[in-house]
């Protein structure tokens, strides 16, 4: 019995060409999907009776995986493709990994099961491994990148939006400036620590190796190795922090109230993203923003363009401007 693959393969498109042209004529050309019909009917693919009774309106599934729905970040990043795969009549099949690498896998599968069109993905330590099973699925990484290669990739301007955090502390007189990232080994981290040491060395600043950190994207992370920075000897204390996401900022935070330093008193503070809290602390943060909603709209809306087409677009990599916001969590160094 012919299989989809095979009527691929006499086609000379790839397999979700030919059940694009089954189940969704209108996203395919009539010539492509009259020659597909006809090696089908050719071959004997049973299943092209029951594309044929497919409503051109049916909802195309495609997946979106994020790593953490309770942050604000990720749900106004799902907000935005929602938006456009309203659109375009497409249903998201919506899974949170919670950064498990063993959930990812196990959540790919369903969503293959569910014949999902195209894959929306903010990658964890796995990602990298699992992309090689999907085969010829239109994906799209949004956030950072697990350096497979051949997929489409919507990231911050993660290293400028960086060096003007830093410079914005160099210019208040910050020469010690401390480093709290994410996981090391994802590319925002990196991304965001390149731009620190490009920042310090441009201004001709040492690098002490004691001063980067990881808080690991969690709150309890960065507590931790923000009691660490405190505890250095006076005239190696950072009188400044850059803190590398939301969470990790509320656990700095938590531990220089426990400790009794003011901000921006004692520590300047300055953390990437901008959560809605953030222009309501005392003292409001200094932040790099960035949007989430528009990361989202822009990589669904890439997504979209691939599923219309007969051929997979080569893969791009679209960076989005971030913005430095100053508000009273810096202030000169003391």
């Amino acid at each position: 019995m012919a299989t989809i693959e095979d009527v691929a393969k006499e086609a000379g498109v790839s397999p979700s060409t030919v059940s694009r042209a089954l189940s969704r004529p209108d996203m395919v050309s009539q010539d492509t999907r009259d020659r597909i019909l006809a090696i089908a009917h050719q071959l004997g693919y049973q299943a092209i009776q029951q594309a044929r009774q497919v409503k051109q309106q049916a909802a195309t599934p495609i997946a979106l995986l994020v790593t953490d729905l309770e942050n604000p970040f990720y749900a106004t990043l799902a907000k935005g493709v929602q938006a456009v795969a309203d659109q375009h009549g497409c249903n998201v099949l919506l899974y949170d990994t919670e950064e498990d690498e063993l959930k990812e896998e196990r959540f790919l599968k369903l969503a293959l099961q569910q014949k999902i069109q195209g894959l929306l993905i903010v990658p964890t330590r796995g990602t990298l491994t699992h992309l090689r099973e999907m085969g010829d699925l239109p994906v799209v990484e949004l956030d950072c990148a697990s350096g497979f290669s051949g997929v489409g990739q919507v990231q911050a301007e993660n290293v400028r939006g960086t060096v003007l955090a830093i410079d914005h502390l160099i210019s208040l007189g910050h020469r010690r400036i401390a480093f709290i990232g994410g996981p090391p080994e994802m590319s925002s981290t990196t991304e965001r620590l390149e731009g620190y040491q490009q920042a310090l060395a441009l201004a001709g600043l040492p690098r002490d190796p004691r001063w980067v950190t990881y808080g690991y994207g969690l709150e309890s992370g960065a507590n931790e190795v923000t009691r660490k920075l405190m505890s250095l000897p006076k005239d190696a204390r950072p009188t400044a922090v850059f803190v590398g996401n939301s969470d990790m900022m509320i656990g700095t935070l938590s531990a220089l109230q426990d400790l009794k330093l003011k901000v921006p008193g004692d520590v300047s503070l300055v953390g990437f993203d901008d959560p809605p809290w953030a222009k309501v602390m005392n003292p409001p943060l200094t932040v790099v923003a960035q949007s989430p909603y528009e990361m989202g709209r822009v990589a669904c809306g890439i997504l979209m363009q691939n599923l219309q087409r007969e051929f997979v677009l080569p893969p791009l990599n679209i960076r989005l401007p971030t913005q430095l916001i100053v508000r009273g969590s810096t202030d000169r160094a003391r």
